[in-house]
């Protein structure tokens, strides 16, 4: 069966064959392949490497599994164009794949054929090699890894183990160090005497320079660490068992040895670039690794530290007592939430310990995470919470007030229509009480009765505007976004500010003079209107304590008229597919260094008992991370302070 997904090249490959006088069975797939090895018997295949998604080797397997009718030692040969000689021989042998062929050498394919269907199992010979473990589950795992290309003995110590080799011919020794009775240094010093030829690659968990140089010098023609991949071993082995690596050359122990100090440089590099601070200490305390992690926390270098008793180097460690647990216990312990102090301010961290195992405990990893964002998160949602309590508490008195507000304005305008001298029902009550509707008109208009309703009106109506508006705010709809049009929540945060500011404070909002400049271009924007009117809002309040207390500061330096108007400047713009909202004031301002920290949690300038310093940095998380925008402040001192909000048009959920 000749199996190619090239016509061309099947074309070829069959003018090659021909002259045998064979009966070719022609497929293009490893799939059509299977099918046809499912129903017929063939005595060989001769096939590419890639043919489809069930490939040589997927096909291969099939064949030695016995499931198809020419049996598992039916004859396999690869003729492949592109291949990588090493890996593929590596794999060819562990498939049983009896001959490999480039291409370009297609001319010898009659030949091999020739000697496959002579000798069906030609190439499929299994070299034999001695495995000397006392750990019977590391026995077993290097024979499950080497038995589906060579024939595996095993030994279970060093005596054993010299006896079965020297009463047999084995292709290649893997010689464990640790062994009881005879070490493996000896069993490899006996070996060495006897035949100083024979390929032993020594198993060892300490794969250090120094043990790989003198196990070369003793005679080993290469060694694998413990742990070890299946692939690294495979690869070994099968370096070993060549003739030419019978003695390896300078340059190849040269590679080995630079390929282990990259590993090492590799693995070095790695736990360096973890963002965890790892600490490593062996049994007695002392310091076995100390990444940078650990360099940037502790200040002390890696080499300072290298050496030397933990409590010693790193006194400010506090969990010395957990460590000495975990290395006499054994177990994992773990912490949570570990409040310690870096660069002057208050950090928390989780630090796990996790014990290290060879036989015993031999020593323990400290890694240390910083959690300080996720505890000043927990700490802004419950801000966050009271918050929504607080609204929750406004919405029902709001309510409350609602309905005998709603009795006061129908009220009002039912006496404005009783005084009217217009309505017959008036004039006929009027002459029945004896009373002149004209005189009464005259009164009331000198008295200005009539401007007093007017003006208890138009004050009850503001404040339906502004239930209504405190109503909107306290919707809670955190994970709805609508197309919202931003100059209509300032212009309701505007009205909530004014209201809330008058109510509390001596400074009156209203008399803070508003400059609209509004992008009359500005599209609807997909956001959370009640996230982005709690920003505004919050804002806008800041501007105005700002505002306050510049003019509080001058009244009190200044002698006579303060020449000072309190001004926002509200702008909104459109460009690039973002919107940008900016809120200005000309208020005290801020200096470099308090805007570098203006948006971090619980930093506040004002005093104790009227900030949480929490208002800024909720308002950043929502810009920035609900809504994929950004937030920055531009300030200069005792002149202004602009907050600008970019919202791209179309956020995704945060």
């Amino acid at each position: 069966m000749l199996v190619n997904s090239v016509l061309d090249d099947r074309v070829q490959l069959r003018r090659l064959l021909e002259p045998l006088n064979l009966h070719i069975t022609e497929v293009a797939s490893g799939l059509e392949a299977i099918e046809t090895l499912q129903r017929t018997t063939v005595d060989l295949v001769v096939t590419a490497i890639a043919i489809g998604e069930f490939d040589s080797w997927r096909l291969a397997r099939f064949i030695r599994s016995g499931i198809c009718r020419g049996g598992r030692t039916l004859p396999i040969i690869i003729v492949t164009r592109i291949w990588c000689e090493r890996i593929t021989e590596i794999t060819a042998r562990d498939f049983g794949i009896n001959h490999l062929l480039a291409f370009e050498d297609r001319q010898r394919l009659p030949v091999l054929v020739q000697s496959c269907l002579k000798s069906p199992t030609e190439g499929l010979g299994q070299r034999r090699v001695l495995v000397v473990e006392d750990h019977e589950d590391n026995a077993r795992l290097v024979k499950k890894i080497l038995q589906t290309r060579f024939d595996v003995e095993l030994a279970g110590d060093g005596k054993s183990g010299l006896k079965a080799w020297q009463e047999g011919r084995h292709d290649l020794v893997l010689l464990d160090i640790m062994l009881p009775g005879m070490s493996g240094t000896t069993v490899l010093d006996r070996i060495m005497k006897i035949n100083p030829g024979q390929p032993v690659v020594i198993m060892t968990a300490h794969g250090t320079m120094d043990v790989a140089k003198n196990l070369m010098v003793s005679g080993a023609v290469d060694f694998v660490t413990k742990p070890f991949r299946a692939d690294e071993l495979r690869t070994v082995c099968d370096l070993a068992t060549r003739r030419e690596d019978y003695i390896v050359s300078n340059a190849q122990v040269a590679d080995r040895m630079d390929r282990l100090q990259q590993l090492r440089n590799l693995l070095g590099n790695i736990i360096d670039s973890m963002p965890s601070v790892l600490v490593g200490v062996d049994q007695s305390g002392y310091v076995t690794l100390w990444n940078q992690g650990a360099e940037q926390l502790s200040g002390i270098t890696a080499a300072a530290a290298q050496g030397r008793p933990l409590d010693e180097v790193w006194p400010d460690f506090s969990e010395m007592d957990e460590v000495r647990l975990s290395l006499a216990e054994g177990d994992i312990r773990k912490r949570s939430t570990v409040p310690y102090q870096h660069g002057g301010k208050n950090c928390y961290c989780d630090i796990t310990i996790y014990p290290l195992f060879e036989s015993d405990v031999v020593g323990a990893v400290i890694r240390l995470d910083d959690v300080t964002e996720r505890v000043l998160m927990e700490k802004r949602i419950v801000q966050s919470e009271k918050m929504v309590s607080i609204g929750q508490l406004a919405a029902g008195m709001a309510h409350e007030v609602n309905n005998p507000l709603a009795g006061v304005l129908q009220n009002i305008q039912v006496v404005r229509n009783r005084l009217s001298e217009h309505l017959e029902a008036n004039r006929a009550a009027a002459e029945a009480a004896d009373l002149d509707m004209t005189s009464l008109s005259h009164y009331l208009q000198s008295r200005d009765v009539n401007a007093l309703l007017d003006t208890v009106m138009e004050s009850g109506k503001r404040v339906v505007q502004l239930i209504e508006n405190m109503l909107s705010f306290s919707r809670r709809e955190d994970s709805s976004r609508i197309e919202s049009d931003l100059v209509g929540l300032i212009e309701r945060s505007v009205e909530l500010a004014a209201s809330n500011f008058s109510l509390q404070r001596k400074f009156d909002f209203r008399f803070v003079e508003i400059q609209r400049e509004y992008d009359k271009g500005l599209p609807l924007i997909n956001c959370n209107p009640v996230q982005i009117q709690q920003v505004i809002l919050n804002l806008l309040m800041n501007g105005a304590h700002a505002m306050e207390e510049k003019l509080q500061k001058l009244r009190a330096t200044t002698s006579g008229v303060v020449d000072y108007q309190p001004r926002f400047v509200l702008r909104t713009k459109f460009a690039n597919q973002t919107a940008t909202i900016e809120i200005e004031d000309n208020g005290t301002g801020m200096n470099e260094e308090t805007q570098r920290q203006v948006f971090e949690p619980f930093f506040t300038t004002k005093k104790v008992g009227e900030g949480t310093g929490l208002g800024l940095s909720i308002c950043y998380f929502i810009v920035t991370k609900n809504h994929r925008g950004t937030m920055r402040v531009d300030s200069v001192p005792n002149v202004r302070t602009k907050f600008s909000l970019d919202l791209p048009t179309s956020a995704p959920c945060g």
